[in-house]
Order: structure tokens, then C-alpha cells, then sequence
């Protein structure tokens, strides 16, 4: 019995080291895809719908799978795509000017841009749950070859109410984020798309259940 358990604990183990491998695989490909600013949002889009691909589908070559995804991203949301880089600059220097600016115009200014911001980062990962739903072989109107951010928004504010404890968890997490990567930099290299991608994939929990359970059935 105990060469099975040692086997058993081993080909866990591996699994583990595969799953960790594919994961910064994405991570890295995600860098690489954010590297002309201009695609931040396609790259994160197909960063969550490969995460979907690979780890819920069950599809072979995370590699492969993400460019697919990327020209995907980039076909349905290259109208919006200068959004995301655009609030981050904004939202960042806005933040920086109110803070040095103290005093009570400053209190002012930013009790009422930080939940803002809050509001946008909430529906940022909304939107992104929204998108995983689109994954592999799961094709509905909804999520069809028409898809794209009028649906992932239409999408995300259905989702918002039923899942709000998460994505107000999820705006704090990204919030104690930011704050690590202004301290340790190096970190946007590891995590700066995965973290946004598991707080989506946690606000999707529900759908991800279901769509476990459905591929077990079939």
C-alpha cells in the first residue's frame, strides 16, 4: 500500500507543478500581449477567457490557447481598448494630486473619487466574470460570435447584485494590490494580471460550479 500512496502524493504533486506552470505561463504571455499599453484590456480579456479554456475546459496548450483568445479580445473590444490604460493614468494622477493637495478641499476630492474609483474596479472585475463565461465550448446568444462589450456590460450589471460581498472584497484586494506594487514593482510581472483574473473567477464562482457540473455530466 505504500508505493501506491507515494505514487499517488507524486503524480499530485506534479499536477500541481503543471498547473502553477501553465498559470505564470499565461501570466507572462499577458506581459508580453500588455507591453503596447493600447492592448491592456484585450490582453486581460484573453488572459481570463484562457484561465477558462485551460482550467475549466480542460484544453491542451495554454500557449496556443491565449493567442487565440488575444485576437479574439482584440476583434471585439479595439474600440474600447484605450479605456483601461486611460483610467489607470487618470485615476492614479488624480489620486497623487488630491493627496499632496491635503487640506479640506483635498478630504473633499477624495471621499468622493475613492469610492468612485471602487465603483469602476468593481465593474472592471465584474465585466471580467462576464467574459469568462464565454469560454470553450460554451456558446449561447448571449455569448455568441456577436459578443463583445455591450454584452459583457449587460452581462457584469446582472451579475453585480447577487455577487456585490465578493466585488466589494474584490475592490479592496485590488486596492492592498496596487499598494504592494508601488512598494515591490517587480511583482507586475507575476501577478498584475492574474490577481484581477482570480477575484473575476471567484465572483463567478456560482456560474463555475454549474459549468463543473455540466461537463461532469456529459
Amino acid at each position: 500500500m505504500q508505493p501506491k500512496k507515494t505514487v499517488s502524493r507524486s503524480a499530485r504533486l506534479l499536477g500541481q507543478f503543471e498547473v502553477a506552470g501553465e498559470v505564470l505561463l499565461l501570466q507572462l504571455m499577458f506581459v508580453v500581449a500588455s507591453l503596447p499599453v493600447i492592448t491592456m484590456l484585450p490582453a486581460a480579456l484573453a488572459l481570463q477567457r484562457s484561465l477558462g479554456d485551460v482550467f475549466l475546459e480542460g484544453r491542451p496548450r495554454p500557449g496556443r490557447i491565449y493567442w487565440q483568445n488575444l485576437r479574439w479580445a482584440v476583434a471585439r473590444s479595439w474600440k474600447v481598448a484605450l479605456l483601461l490604460p486611460l483610467f489607470t493614468v487618470l485615476a492614479a494622477a488624480s489620486l497623487l494630486f488630491w493627496l499632496a493637495a491635503g487640506g479640506p478641499v483635498g478630504t473633499v476630492a477624495l471621499s468622493i473619487l475613492v469610492p468612485l474609483y471602487g465603483v469602476v474596479v468593481a465593474g472592471y472585475i465584474a465585466v471580467l466574470a462576464a467574459v469568462l463565461q464565454t469560454t470553450g465550448a460554451l456558446k449561447t446568444k448571449a455569448f455568441g460570435s456577436n459578443d463583445g462589450p455591450r454584452v459583457w456590460l449587460q452581462s457584469a450589471l446582472s451579475l453585480a447584485p447577487g455577487r456585490a460581498l465578493p466585488l466589494a472584497v474584490s475592490v479592496v484586494v485590488m486596492a492592498t494590490w496596487l499598494l504592494l506594487l508601488a512598494k515591490l514593482p517587480t511583482l507586475v510581472l507575476v501577478g498584475t494580471g492574474l490577481v484581477p483574473a482570480g477575484l473575476a473567477w471567484w465572483v463567478a464562482a456560482p456560474w463555475v460550479q454549474n459549468r463543473r457540473a455540466e461537463l461532469a455530466a456529459s
